[in-house]
């Protein structure tokens, strides 16, 4: 078995799992797009004593702001062994 043959394959494998990690991150964004332009409607949001009128989609958007600063505060580092 000659050299070339397993450095090719090795090679096509991470491009390929590359490829599609970004295809599901473009499939994803399209449906956060779709699901923010279906709810434009104005909503009354009660936190304690505050109410805050606002149109959905930008009430959605910072609570996917706020659970993602969250996540980035809260994540393991991975240790090296």
């Amino acid at each position: 078995m000659p050299r070339d043959e397993t450095d090719a394959t090795e090679s096509a494998a991470p491009a390929r799992r590359l490829a599609l990690r970004y295809w599901v991150a473009l499939i994803l964004a399209a449906l956060a797009a779709m699901f923010v332009a279906q709810n434009r409607d104005r909503v009354s949001i009660h936190v304690l004593w505050v109410s805050v009128e606002s149109p959905m989609w930008f009430i959605l958007v910072i609570i996917f702001v706020m659970g993602l600063l969250i996540g980035l505060l809260l994540r393991r580092r991975r240790r090296r062994t």
